[in-house]
């Protein structure tokens, strides 16, 4: 006898979503006894208080039937295999930046471009992230964004409009030359104060580059560069 009932629980079928809906309205609210509730739908009140709980919890989603039984167990994942995925993910990662990289030597994208474009991205990403991976100094990126204009002298900007026009149409970005090509052009500016203006506009790394070992001073050069006045 006592197996027969239990064959009948065990059988007995869920309730649809459409009686417990129903059942919980009834409590919260018409207010009515959880008890007579349960009693009128044939449940535990445990089972309707449950039915409220997720009600609460998760709106009418939580009230959707779920499938009986033991649900199957989600495969184990090997965590050598895993381990592999990573490695594999990571080599792809570095050999897209490494490609990036070299992509961006090729094309010979200005620095003030490749600032202005870690600005519009900066929300997305790190500023430190977005300046190794475009190859600039996140401290020459900072120089950049909070260089006054107005510091600059017109003689300052004058030489760095020429300096600019050089590098882009000749596509050559040595000191050196620049220096000599600007002499050629009647320009007065020694290998000093050119290096000092590359590396403040950010135009070319300056770093690497020493200023020659002389003590002209800026102007000394400058009267030598002039013409010679004539003897009367």
């Amino acid at each position: 006898m006592a197996e027969t009932a239990y064959e009948e629980k065990e059988t007995k079928p869920q309730k649809t979503f459409e009686q417990r809906l129903r059942a919980v309205k009834e409590v919260t609210e018409k207010k009515r006894k959880k008890g007579a509730v349960a009693r009128e739908l044939g449940v535990h009140p445990n089972t309707l208080k449950n039915w409220i709980d997720a009600f609460e919890s998760e709106g009418e989603e939580g009230l959707i039937p779920k499938k009986r039984g033991r649900q199957p167990k989600s495969p184990s994942v090997d965590p050598n295999r895993r381990m592999r995925e990573l490695e594999r993910e990571v080599r792809r990662l570095r050999e897209e930046n490494e490609i990036l990289q070299k992509f961006l030597g090729k094309v010979r994208i200005k620095k003030t471009e490749r600032f202005d474009a870690i600005t519009e991205m900066k929300e997305e990403h790190k500023v430190r992230r977005l300046c190794m991976t475009l190859d600039v100094s996140e401290s020459g990126y900072y120089n950049y964004v909070n260089r006054p204009d107005n510091k600059l002298s017109e003689r300052d900007k004058e030489d760095i409009l020429v300096i600019r026009r050089l590098m882009e149409t000749e596509s050559v970005d040595d000191p050196d030359w620049i220096l000599l090509e600007m002499r050629k052009e009647g320009h007065r500016i020694n290998r000093r104060r050119l290096l000092r203006l590359l590396d403040q506009m950010d135009l070319v790394d300056a770093a690497g580059y020493e200023p020659e070992h002389d003590t002209d001073s800026e102007e000394a050069e400058e009267e030598v560069l002039l013409e010679p006045v004539a003897a009367e």
